[in-house]
């Protein structure tokens, strides 16, 4: 699944890359079709100390000189996932005619590279182009084809060029190579307290979904904090987990999940009440306050009325 933090596109270019702290050595280095050769860096940002893995690219767009070569900073998420773009203050991307992109267009282009289910993955940057039309360039007295129209809604306005060929840098085999790099050095790395404490789903899912059962008793902190988690299925991932060791038989344990129940989603309330066992005192009294509370529902009081009866 992609993932997306809101971002302005407005504070996105604005993000230099001599302002991000970068690795000293690039986890790798990528190829684009035998042709483009980058290295990869894991960075992060200053603001926040958000992690990404991205590079700094120079790189022509197309094969004419109608449209002027970009550069780029291009950021993916440590799943792999491209993320956002940014550029250098003194750099402005240009399109058909060398004209300069305006704020549409840079909002266009990131939606663009966003967008894995585009069009742009199945055809080749030719059969994008109207056959029957031409345009004249007047900066380098040439003629060129116009996009189009069917493909019109999946490109920048005259600069069609840039985002397939940004859109295949940053959506093709490179995603593949980034996720192979997480899943060998997740562990080596010690990423998995930045997936668990991150508000991400798809970090917290990974971090639930690899934790090895030698790793459960070591972040059962974060596991149990994950309950809470505003994604509706993550909790359920991480029930899971507490299911596997003796959390959800354990009063001692467990108690400290019902002392914060009212902050629990309604489907994961229930689904803890169902999973718990061998009630103490304290736990009778925590149950029994709930289900006397407005946010108890009928189906949550029965399974509170079976386990204390059972218990007795």
């Amino acid at each position: 699944m992609a993932l997306c933090i809101a971002w302005s596109v407005l504070s996105l270019r604005a993000q230099s890359w001599s302002a991000l702290n970068i690795q000293t050595k690039p986890a790798f280095t990528f190829t684009v079709n035998d042709t483009l050769s980058f290295p990869v860096y894991v960075v992060s940002t200053p603001q926040d100390s958000a992690l990404y893995f991205a590079t700094n690219l120079t790189t022509n767009v197309c094969n004419d000189q109608i449209c002027l070569p970009i550069e780029i900073n291009l950021f993916w998420d440590l799943l792999g996932n491209y993320h956002h773009f940014s550029k250098e203050q003194h750099v402005a991307f240009t399109k058909f005619d060398h004209q300069y992109f305006d704020e549409g267009d840079y909002q266009k282009l990131n939606a663009l590279l966003l967008d894995t289910l585009s069009p742009l993955r199945d055809y080749q940057v030719e059969d994008l182009l109207d056959k029957d039309a031409q345009k004249y360039s007047a900066e380098v007295d040439a003629v060129t084809r116009p996009t189009s129209l069917l493909f019109s809604n999946v490109s920048v306005p005259g600069a069609l060029y840039t985002g397939y060929t940004l859109w295949h840098i940053v959506n093709g085999p490179i995603k593949d190579a980034l996720h192979k790099y997480l899943q060998e050095q997740y562990r080596a790395r010690k990423w998995q307290l930045y997936f668990a404490d991150s508000t991400v789903p798809a970090y917290q899912e990974y971090f639930l979904k690899n934790l090895s059962p030698s790793e459960s008793k070591a972040y059962n902190t974060q596991v149990v904090a994950l309950l809470f988690a505003e994604d509706d299925f993550i909790p359920h991932y991480a029930i899971d987990i507490l299911q596997q060791g003796d959390l959800l038989s354990n009063p001692a344990n467990y108690n400290t999940i019902l002392m914060q129940i009212d902050r629990l989603k309604p489907h994961v309330t229930t689904e803890i009440i169902s999973a718990i066992s061998s009630p103490n005192e304290q736990t009778r009294e925590l149950l029994t306050r709930f289900s006397k509370s407005q946010k108890a529902n009928p189906r949550q009081k029965e399974l509170i009325k079976k386990l204390l009866d059972y218990e007795k």
